[in-house]
């Protein structure tokens, strides 16, 4: 794998890492002012009740005490929990796709950075959340990963036609590396912080991984192709021997065995 190519992704996951951006509401579902703001705090809630105890025990009652509404306020808007779930789920998605979308310039991730180290709470909940998916591997999960590829691999793509990133022999798979790179990152938190001397702390582990991470993008880290060329040719033969063993009459001939012979 081309390591400098590597090292943009590494910059396009740091941003994913350090998002904060503006937040993305869902639309409410009851026309007012009111219901709106209910919403959005019941939502808020939500992500960082489901995001810290995992979707296995009901927690309704909890979310609605702590939103400071009543559980028939939020049966009224989502239905039933899972309902809020599923909204959650879609809240959180929404606002990752977003932000990949709006926020992929350089004044855009200034913009981030600014924002998140002034709150990076609303962040690190969503974040939790879809850590928390993927981790409890909830039937949201394959649409939470199919989404951050698609728009990973859209990224890297229009990337290259423009020029602001090198070309790569797999876009797909490069897409799919990032996503899950990134995944890690957010499911992998608290052995990353104990690894780095850390304290429990999302916001203090992202700043010690960003400038190492763009070190990566910036510089690279092999001084030359030699790694590339030995991989990509290997990766090369393997195909062709896996093509010819899949298609018929193509390969080395067979040699005869001794009853073909005689």
């Amino acid at each position: 794998m081309d390591v400098v190519l590597m090292g943009k992704l590494i910059r396009l996951l740091t941003r994913t890492a350090m998002m904060a951006g503006d937040q993305i509401r869902t639309p409410p579902l009851s026309g007012g002012p009111q219901d709106d703001d209910k919403r959005a705090r019941v939502l808020d809630t939500a992500i960082t009740h489901f995001a810290a105890t995992g979707f296995a025990t009901p927690g309704l009652a909890e979310i609605a005490r702590t939103a400071g509404v009543a559980t028939d306020d939020i049966l009224a808007l989502f239905g039933d929990e899972e309902g809020l779930r599923r909204a959650c789920d879609d809240h959180v998605l929404e606002a990752v796709v977003g932000w990949a979308r709006e926020k992929a310039t350089l004044e855009g991730m200034r913009e981030v950075m600014r924002s998140y180290q002034a709150d990076p709470r609303n962040y690190q909940a969503q974040m939790a959340y879809l850590g928390r998916v993927v981790v409890e591997n909830t039937p949201a999960a394959p649409r939470f990963i199919d989404v951050l590829v698609d728009e990973s691999e859209a990224i890297i793509r229009a990337g290259i036609r423009d020029g602001t990133m090198r070309p790569s022999d797999d876009p797909r798979a490069l897409a799919v590396l990032t996503a899950t790179t990134v995944l890690g990152l957010i499911t992998m938190a608290p052995h990353i912080e104990r690894a780095l001397g850390l304290p429990a702390s999302q916001q203090q582990m992202l700043l010690r991984l960003a400038l190492p991470a763009l070190e990566i993008y910036t510089h690279g880290l092999y001084t030359n192709d030699s790694y590339l060329t030995l991989v990509r040719g290997a990766v090369s033969a393997l195909q062709q021997t896996q093509q010819e063993e899949q298609t018929p009459g193509t390969g080395s001939p067979k040699a005869p065995s001794q009853a073909d012979s005689s």
